[in-house]
């Protein structure tokens, strides 16, 4: 293809001959016409050829047979495009001319295989392997200057943007002194780039922000902040430890002109580059290429971790949709930066082209080569060839002086960057950086430049704004890809700024930043960096380098000693920023020594760095002793000049679109077209030499604020912002979740718990005069009744749905009765004199005005006057006395009472005379009145009993049917201080039913009938009665006087003396009684003669006397003590470990709370989380602690096994629950704490920056673009969602552990059977990585193993199936079930099993003690109906003829509890409750057997058996075991004592009559009249304090006694109380076991 010549030389060469024409001929007309007119034509045709810019090919263009030459570049690039133009190639490749049409001497030579230089540095050199590898520390060439000598950065007293304001502000536009162009400047950032870079941030984040001043733009204006964001480098974790090992910086790539730029600093980073879009590998050696644009590198769809900070000039739009722009519109290249701006990305792009041109020809030349070896071979050539360009034709025009020649490589010289080069030297640069770059066109498209907008707006002829580009370069090539090209030629044609101290506004000022702060400073970031890093001031520096220091900063001694150009005022400034040399940042001194370019200290700096560089480069194209060159072709390669590369990958023209050497300026020397030459309208004088001969430099206009587009102004960011909605709408939920769980359980357990009384109250038909309604008890809580109107007794019932009588209205002593009613009748109050208020709410109007009518009704029948009172919605609550109010009146009134009459004397006496005097007094106490029904409540029985109407008819003195204060206080004060002889009257008169003054037998059976109630028969009380008389000498005919009634009862002289009357919350505390450990003992003949033997044995063991003596008292300080001691001594293996256990939880908590307060101090989480990461850490870690600790509680079988051997001795198995519960708290606790402090640290991470959060979660990878909100961490990642779930199913298992138990059994099963499902989540939650490492499994894997295996253990035995023998319904709703006993099952007693039945469910199982002893044939369970499935059981299991087949179950167990280790204390004490004599019926039944068979290894030598129960009737199937045990007890190893709780105690005076008939019914039989046993009946609650009292005197030489209960919480809470009160003093120690049901 034809070229015309250059303009230019065509002019030349046309002057040059006519001179030799005008030598050699004399000029004549007709010579002048002949010469004229051939002239003429060739200069029109030049002048043509001129105006197109275009050139004959060849002409005046030397041709290229010297291989050992640099070919003309005009030699090869004649002919052909850019894809063809192989010329240059085949010279420095092959060899061979530039003008040859191939080269066959290369094709068929041999090329043998080298090593091709590493990515990462490593093993470039082979003493020192690291050195010069990736991410190893910079070069200290100077002294470190931290403040602290470690690694605070260096302290200096200058604002770094005040020094940058002051010294380096100015205008921009200036043209440079000596030629540079701005292809020069930029080609420079990419050479940097290639050796050095050190500014990531450290990791954690450390920030050295820089105060921004008040007077600064960035205060006053935008962004309107205080302090300018400044993070700290990336550094060696090695370092940094103390002043000989100081900080050291890393450099995050290699030091070496390696191809880092191209190729990247990894093998896998290169591969990704050679993969095209769809995935392929790009053939032939290439790099990818764009799938829509030719000659372009691919688009980054892989998603290379390359930079991407949020371009500037958009900010506004990353604010308004919270993203930025994503990673993969870049193009992919080896540099990660390298699309920082078009300028920058255009050398990528270069470099791209000129490996993938190489490779083409190698491919041309070598077709039988596979791609890696095309691809390595290319990529030799690439670096080999950027190395020449960079040191022998850019390096030299930048510094303006040569390196050193090349001597060789030198494994002695370390290549790494210094400090001195990353914080200062190689920034020089930044004074030469221009505010924008044009895009040229071509010549023969007239050389016009190209506007391109980036910002919106007028002013866009100055071309591309380098500060709206920022990060937005793939957009300008995208659109256009000649703009490639036309970058090319707008750089070389276009001015550098001007070499002096002022940096344009585009870097000093509005450089990008992050997204908060979106344009930074980066002269104060250079400055800012320089102390970072602990560089020294710049004397030190100047000194170093063979400068002399500057003695102070004076004007003439910085001129004289630096030969600066800078203004006098300059420097003026500077000696007012800075104190002296000494405490001056280098870069501010070094920048100050600019004249045509760097400065003595910066020229310095430079030079020894690529020296460095180059000849600690083993690699280098020029050693001799690698291999990877021929000599010839070393030579070669050192010719290449850019303008080479170039040409080679475009279709330019050398001399015409483009300069020859595009780092200088246009000059004569260095042309373009005289088209394009005429665009360069910016003539400036330089000099382009070291001497001071000018020329003539042409540029285009230089870009400057006064022609191209503003930069945007400076913004920030709250990262928050987005997060507000779902931070708030999250925890709302969670909260609400929670809480709506807690709320949700507990209302349909008060529900569920009312839900019978409901649904028979709704379907129940009432009567005649039965009403049904609901009675308010107290403001917010009502009950269910039926109002019975009894006009017979006139009386007003109410009732519950279960029939029971709640409260009687006499209307007896009544005149009067008030109505109150709404309009509509829905709730009505009724009001009578003496009794409180019945306030009932009916379900309609309807029932509520049939019962007032029938009120009145009743009324006018009784002849009551009948008040109706119409009231509101609002003045019926006013003035209303309720259940609730009544009964605290009631309670107020019998303290006052009992308190005062049972004080002292001198008190009781002031009272009774207050009393005496206020009795008709107005007076809430005083004129209080009770009726017959309050007082039978408050005795606890009921108010037609013949004992209540009685003891009423002995109280109302004044007969007025009311019982008042003083009344009361009368009689109370008999049993208070009263003589026996008072007392025994005060008796006499209440069992005289007839009042005739004597007590008839029947009188005296229907009192003891009366406070029997059903527990005794007729047969047995008459012969009791019998007795009683004949004790007297009386017969069933003859009446009992006063004094007889004393002789019966006065067989103790203290009976009379002790008797008294409990009211309800008013017991006397103080007078708690000894306990007689063996009951009354009979005294007369009538017993059997073993009876008779037991019970004097008994006498001689214990001579305990009931009297009032109270035990001594201790000082309050050795009562503590002793509890204390004594408590601990009882349960020590309990104490031990639970001790153990909390110090070891508590550790695994402080030592992630000190690993995250110091060893982690500087961790970055900690610091922007603060101590909320220590505590949630701390507490993450005893979560894992715990809840892995809480399935070592629940391996039964495991416990079951070790129970029986001497282990649990050491171990506290039978506590187990106990730790499950203990364990379980701690465990909510923490979870609390966690949630809570994650509440917090999830705040204060949604208002961190992206890059910040980048490096605190590693492992949290996330698209570079996006802003993570606080719905991300939460929602989006693993951690955060599986930590909503895990507090979801927290608070669920939780609230049914802790409040849904009892009323939602089958939930709590199903909640608490989710564990897997929780520990998954657990699981899961640690494999985010969020903060550390996951380490649950440290603490899961041995505890799930062991649970594991127990589970299979429980599940191999859950698989048979089990008959049901037999089946029982008993009374008090128990149901005993007979199973077949599993072969191979063997147990101890005591211990307990988990059943399911099939006719229930399969997987419901449910514990239950087992009755039977180990040595029966089958085992039995005594199971009561007090639950749903209970129930159910209890219908399935019913009585049936022999031969039915009842529904099989399925077994789990044995397992052990305390009760089971009975056999390990001498002294026994079993406390049973109501069905907990369950475990009990197998030990004693197991003890008898034992007695009978082994008594010699039987350790125990005395059992207590105390049995609590409200009737023995209820449990009669026990009394069949005890009366077996009584019979074969025949060492009477085994006491039994039954507590009827339904009577209060013994002495009480309702109770003073069975406990005679008690004594003399014994006489007669020699048993108890209540249950026919040997054992002795107390009619009272157990008063332990004072049983374990007399216990302890008779076995005072035990050292521990074992205490084992099993009933209800209360009864378990007063055995525990009794223990520790004896457990407070010296003697045996009680050790209490217990299981609640």
């Amino acid at each position: 293809m034809g070229r015309v010549l250059d303009s230019t030389k065509v002019h030349l060469c046309a002057s040059s001959h006519q001179d030799k024409m005008r030598a050699r001929w004399k000029w004549t007309p007709t010579v002048v016409v002949v010469w004229a007119l051939p002239l003429l034509l060739l200069v029109v045709v030049v002048g043509v050829a001129g105006q197109q810019g275009t050139r004959p090919g060849g002409q005046d263009c030397p041709g290229h047979t010297d291989t050992g030459s640099r070919p003309a570049p005009c030699v090869w690039t004649r002919d052909g495009d850019g894809n063809n133009r192989f010329g240059f190639l085949n010279w420095l490749i092959g060899g061979c001319p530039a003008t040859s049409a191939s080269c066959d001497d290369y094709r068929g030579k041999r090329e043998p295989h080298v090593e091709y230089e590493g990515y990462d540095g490593w093993y470039n050199n082979f003493a020192r392997p690291s050195l010069g590898a990736i991410d190893t520390p910079l070069l200290r060439l100077l002294p470190p200057a931290y403040s602290d000598g470690v690694y605070q950065p260096a302290n200096r007293t200058a604002n770094p943007l005040k020094v940058s304001e002051e010294l380096m502000k100015g205008n921009n536009g200036r043209l440079s002194r000596i030629g540079r162009t701005a292809f020069q400047v930029f080609f420079g950032q990419q050479v940097v780039e290639e050796i050095l870079d050190a500014q990531g941030a450290g990791c954690p984040p450390e920030y050295f922000n820089i105060e921004v001043e008040p007077d600064h733009e960035y205060a006053t204006t935008h962004p309107g902040l205080k302090v300018m964001p400044f993070l700290r480098t990336r550094y060696d974790m090695t370092t940094g430890f103390s002043p000989n090992n100081p900080r050291q910086q890393l450099n995050e790539i290699t030091p070496y002109m390696d191809g880092g730029l191209v190729y990247g600093i990894a093998k896998g980073w290169a591969d990704v580059l050679r993969l095209k879009h769809d995935g392929q590998l790009a053939p032939n050696g290439q790099l990818a290429e764009h799938h829509e644009l030719e000659g372009f590198p691919a688009q980054n769809t892989q998603r290379l971790p390359m930079a991407n900070p949020p371009p500037p000039a958009n900010h506004s739009q990353f604010v308004e949709r919270s993203s930025t722009a994503p990673v993969d519109r870049f193009f992919k290249l080896g540099n990660p930066r390298g699309n920082e701006n078009p300028f920058l990305l255009t050398f990528g792009i270069v470099w791209f082209r000129w490996h993938n041109k190489i490779a083409n020809y190698i491919h041309s030349q070598h077709n039988d080569w596979s791609s890696e070896r095309i691809f390595n071979e290319a990529r030799k050539w690439v670096i080999a060839t950027y190395q020449a360009v960079v040191y022998y034709d850019w390096l030299p025009k930048y510094v303006r002086s040569d390196p050193t020649p090349y001597m060789g490589y030198k494994a002695t010289v370390d290549p790494q960057v210094s400090h001195v080069f990353q914080t200062a030297a190689m920034r020089f640069g930044h004074t030469l950086v221009t505010s924008g770059v044009h895009l040229r066109s071509r010549s023969e498209e007239g050389c016009m430049t190209v506007p391109y907008e980036l910002v919106p707006g007028p002013g866009h002829n100055g071309g591309v704004r380098t500060c709206n580009s920022f990060w937005r370069s793939p957009e300008l090539f995208q659109n256009d890809a000649n703009n490639f090209e036309r970058f090319l030629m707008g750089l070389s044609s276009q001015s550098t700024e001007e070499e002096d101290h002022i940096i344009v506004d585009d870097l000093r000022g509005r450089v990008f930043g992050p997204l908060e702060f979106s344009r930074r400073d980066l002269m104060a970031v250079n400055i800012q960096r320089g102390r970072d890093h602990g560089v020294p001031d710049y004397n030190t520096a100047r000194h170093h380098f063979g400068h002399p220091k500057l003695e102070n900063l004076s004007l003439d001694e910085f001129k004289r000693k630096t030969r600066t150009k800078v203004s006098d005022e300059i420097l003026r400034k500077l000696s007012e920023l800075y104190e002296g040399a000494e405490h001056m940042d280098i870069w501010a001194g070094g920048l100050l020594e600019t004249t045509d370019g760097p400065g003595q200290l910066f020229s310095s700096v430079i030079l020894d760095q690529f020296e460095r560089t180059r000849d600690g480069d083993r690699f280098w194209f020029e050693n001799t002793r690698n291999d990877l060159f021929e000599e010839a072709a070393r030579q070669r390669i050192r010719q290449v000049r850019i303008i080479d590369v170039i040409l080679s990958i475009t279709d330019l023209d050398p001399g015409v679109d483009i300069q020859e050497d595009p780092f200088t300026a246009v000059h004569s020397g260095n042309d373009v077209s005289r088209t394009c030459h005429g665009v360069l309208d910016t003539p400036t004088q330089c000099r382009l030499g070291a001497g001071t001969e000018t020329t003539t430099c042409h540029y285009l206009p230089q870009v400057s604020d006064m022609n191209t587009e503003n930069c945007t102004t400076p913004s920030t960011y709250d990262h928050f912002d987005g997060s507000r909605a779902s931070y708030i709408l999250t925890f709302t939920f969670v909260l609400a979740a929670c809480v709506g769980m807690l709320i949700y359980v507990l209302v349909s357990s008060y529900i569920k718990a009312n839900y019978d009384n409901n649904r028979r109250f709704v379907t129940m038909k009432v009567q005649g005069n039965v009403h049904k309604a609901r009675e308010r008890v107290r403001f917010r809580e009502s009950r269910y009744v039926f109002v019975v109107l009894d006009k017979e007794t006139r009386r007003v019932q109410v009732r519950n749905t279960g029939n029971e009588l709640l409260r009687v209205l006499d209307l007896r002593s009544v005149e009067a009765m008030t109505v109150r009613h709404l309009q509509d009748y829905s709730s009505i109050i009724i009001s009578i004199a003496h009794h409180y208020d019945l306030f009932l709410v009916f379900e309609d109007g309807f029932h509520g005005i049939q019962l007032y009518q029938e009120v009145e009704k009743l009324c006018q029948e009784l002849g009551l006057t009948f008040t109706a009172k119409l009231e509101t919605r609002v003045s019926i609550h006013r003035d209303v006395t309720t259940v609730y109010q009544r009964q605290k009146d009631l309670e107020d009134f019998s303290r006052t009472v009992i308190q005062n009459a049972f004080g002292e004397k001198q008190q009781a006496d002031s009272t009774g005379n207050i009393i005496a005097l206020a009795s008709g007094m107005k007076n809430q106490y005083f004129s209080m009145e009770i009726t017959q029904n309050e007082l039978a409540n408050q005795l606890g029985m009921l108010p037609d009993s013949i004992f209540v109407q009685q003891l009423f008819r002995q109280m109302d003195t004044d007969r007025s049917g009311f019982i008042t204060i003083k009344e009361f206080w009368d009689v109370m004060v008999v049993f208070a201080r009263g003589k026996p002889e008072e007392k025994a009257r005060l008796i006499f008169n209440i069992y005289d039913l007839s009042n005739a003054g004597h007590i008839t037998a029947s009188d005296l059976m229907s009192m003891v009938k009366s406070t029997l109630g059903s527990e005794g028969k007729n047969q047995d009380l008459s012969k009791v009665v019998d007795t009683m008389l004949d004790s007297v000498g009386l017969n069933r005919g003859q009446s009992i006087d006063f004094e007889r009634f004393k002789q019966i009862f006065d067989l103790r002289d203290d009976l009379f003396k002790n008797v008294k009357l409990d009211v309800n919350e008013a017991q006397d505390k103080k007078s708690s009684r000894p306990f007689s450990l063996y009951g009354e003992i009979p005294l007369g003949g009538f017993a059997a003669d073993a009876a008779r033997r037991e019970y004097e044995e008994a006498r001689q063991e214990v001579a305990t006397e009931e009297t009032e003596q109270e035990p001594p008292k201790m000082n309050r300080f050795k009562e503590i003590y002793y509890a204390m001691v004594n408590r601990i001594h009882a349960e020590i293996q309990y104490c031990f470990w639970l001790t153990l256990y909390t110090i070891v939880m508590f550790l695994v908590f402080i030592e992630r709370a000190y690993y995250y307060s110091v060893e982690r101090e500087h961790g970055g989480l900690r610091r922007i989380a603060g101590y909320g990461v220590t505590v949630t850490r701390g507490a993450a870690s005893a979560m894992m602690f715990t809840y892995s600790s809480l399935l070592v509680t629940m391996c039964r079988n495991l416990f079951s096994v070790l129970r029986s051997t001497s282990l649990h001795r050491l171990w506290p198995f039978d506590y187990m629950v106990d730790f499950h519960r203990y364990i379980g708290a701690w465990a909510l606790v923490w979870t609390v704490i966690h949630v809570i402090g994650h509440a917090i640290n999830f705040y204060h991470i949604s208002t961190q920056t992206p890059s910040d959060l980048l490096c605190l979660f590693r492992d949290y990878f996330r698209q570079t673009h996006v802003l993570p909100k606080f719905h991300y961490w939460c929602w989006e990642t693993i951690t955060g969602f599986t930590g909503v779930l895990l507090t979801l199913q927290t608070a669920l298992i939780y609230v049914y552990a802790y409040f849904g138990r009892q009323q939602f059994f089958r939930l709590f099963w199903i909640t608490h059977n989710t564990y897997p499902i929780f520990y998954a989540l657990f699981v899961l939650h640690g494999s985010g990585r969020l903060v550390q490492p996951p380490f649950f499994h440290l603490f899961f894997l041995g505890p799930c193993i062991l649970f594991v295996l127990d589970k299979l253990v429980s599940v191999s035995r859950n698989t048979i199936k089990i008959d049901v023998v037999n089946a029982k319904q008993l009374p008090s709703s128990v149901t005993r079930l007979e199973i077949r006993r599993p072969a191979n099952f063997s147990f101890h007693s005591g211990q307990w099993v988990k059943i399911a039945s099939i006719g229930i469910g399969e997987q419901e199982y449910h514990p239950f003690t087992l009755s039977s002893s180990p040595h029966e044939e089958n085992l039995t369970l005594h199971i009561r109906a007090v639950g749903p499935w209970t129930r159910k059981l209890a219908k399935i299991y019913t009585d049936m003829p022999p031969g039915h087949k009842y529904p099989k179950i399925y077994m789990d167990g044995p397992f052990g509890e305390g009760h089971q280790s009975w056999w390990d204390y001498e002294v026994v004490v079993l406390v049973a409750g109501g069905i907990g004599v369950t475990p009990f019926s197998s030990i004693l039944k197991d003890i008898a057997y034992k007695l009978q068979t082994s008594r010699r290894l039987l350790k125990t030598k005395k059992v207590m058996f105390l049995w609590s129960t409200r009737s023995q009737k209820q449990y009669e199937w026990l009394t069949d075991i005890l009366r077996e045990v009584e019979n074969t007890d025949k060492g009477n190893i085994i006491r039994t004592h039954i507590f009827i709780t339904q009577f209060k105690s013994k002495f009480d005076l309702r109770t003073i009559m069975l406990y005679m008939a008690e004594r003399h019914f014994q006489r007669v039989s020699g048993t108890s009249l209540f249950t026919g046993l040997r054992a002795v009946t107390h009619f009272s609650r157990p008063n332990f304090a004072s049983i374990f009292q007399s216990i302890k005197k008779r076995y005072y030489s035990t050292s521990v006694i074992g205490v084992f209960t099993c009933g209800s919480p209360n009864l378990s809470q007063s055995v525990e109380h009794g223990c520790r009160d004896m457990n407070k003093a010296d003697g045996p120690i009680f050790r209490h076991y217990y299981e609640n049901f």
